[in-house]
C-alpha cells in the first residue's frame, strides 16, 4: 500500500502533546502553575482536518489546565490525559470508535510513543524525535515539535487525499 492509500484510510488523527503540539519544554510560574505554548498553525491544521472529516484526538501522559483549555477551544473530540501506557488506551479507543489500527494516524516524538507508532497505519514522528523512532515512521516532519509539525502532517494527509483545495477554498474568497 502506498502513502496515498494509507492516507485515504485515516479516520482519526491522534497526537501526543509535549514535544508534538508543544516544543517539549515545561514552563512553570512561581506559583507552580504549568504554562504551555502552542503554535497557532497547528490549531488551524487541526480545524482543517476536522473540516475534512478526520476526527482528532490527543493522548498524553501529562495533565494540564492550559492544555485542556486549548483542546476545548479546538473542539477536539478525543481527549485522553494522564495516560503513560498509551497503547492499551488506544486499543480501547479504537474498539469504542469501531476503527482499525490502519485507520489511525499518530504523531509522536519520544520512546513512550513507540508502541503506538509500531501499530498504527500512518505513523509520524517530528523532526527532533530520536533516530530509533524515525525507523518506525511513515513520515518525518520537517518542522520540530511545537513549531507547526501538526499543521504539516494535516497538509500532507489532506493533499494525499485530494481534500486540501476544498478545505482551504474559503480563505481565497
Amino acid at each position: 500500500m502506498d502513502l496515498k492509500d494509507k492516507a485515504l484510510r485515516v479516520k482519526l488523527l491522534l497526537l501526543d502533546v509535549d514535544g508534538v503540539l508543544t516544543d517539549g519544554r515545561l514552563y512553570y510560574t512561581s506559583e507552580g502553575e504549568e504554562i504551555k505554548v502552542f503554535h497557532v498553525r497547528d490549531g488551524l491544521g487541526i480545524k482543517l482536518a476536522q473540516r475534512a472529516g478526520i476526527r482528532v484526538g490527543v493522548i498524553s501522559g501529562r495533565k494540564s489546565q492550559a492544555l485542556l483549555k486549548r483542546l476545548e477551544e479546538l473542539q477536539i473530540e478525543e481527549i485522553h490525559l494522564g495516560h503513560n501506557q498509551k497503547l492499551p488506551l488506544l486499543e480501547d479507543l479504537i474498539k469504542g470508535l469501531s476503527l482499525d489500527f490502519e485507520e489511525i494516524a499518530f504523531v509522536g516524538d519520544d520512546y513512550v510513543d513507540l508502541p503506538i507508532l509500531k501499530r498504527v497505519g500512518f505513523p509520524v514522528v517530528v523532526k527532533d524525535a530520536p533516530e530509533e523512532l524515525k525507523k518506525h515512521a511513515l513520515y518525518i516532519t520537517k518542522a520540530k515539535g511545537g513549531e507547526g509539525a501538526v499543521r504539516e502532517v494535516v497538509e500532507l494527509l489532506l493533499k494525499l487525499r485530494d481534500q486540501w483545495e476544498e478545505v482551504i477554498k474559503d480563505y481565497y474568497a
